[in-house]
């Protein structure tokens, strides 16, 4: 399936709605963005994405066990560094 947005842009679309600092699991997150799109999401997409977000400082990934990690989202901050 074709996607019109960039998959790393989605899902911060749906962390953008929650509060600076808030922590999901990897799979509450992955439910959550699946409900969005119209579409299946490869979970090796969820996570190359997931790599992306966090590179640029959006998030935070928390490896807790093997196969269970917790993300924790920072906020979008504008130019002068506020959120």
């Amino acid at each position: 399936m074709w996607r019109t947005l960039p998959l790393d842009y989605v899902i911060l679309e749906v962390l953008v709605k929650k509060p600076a600092g808030t922590t999901l699991t990897e799979k509450e997150l992955y439910d959550e963005v699946t409900k969005v799109v119209d579409y299946e999401i490869p979970y090796s997409d969820f996570l190359k994405a997931l790599l992306k977000l966090e590179i640029h400082g959006f998030i935070n990934v928390i490896t807790v066990k093997e196969g269970f990690r917790h993300i924790v989202y920072f906020g979008v901050k504008n130019e002068r560094g506020e959120e």
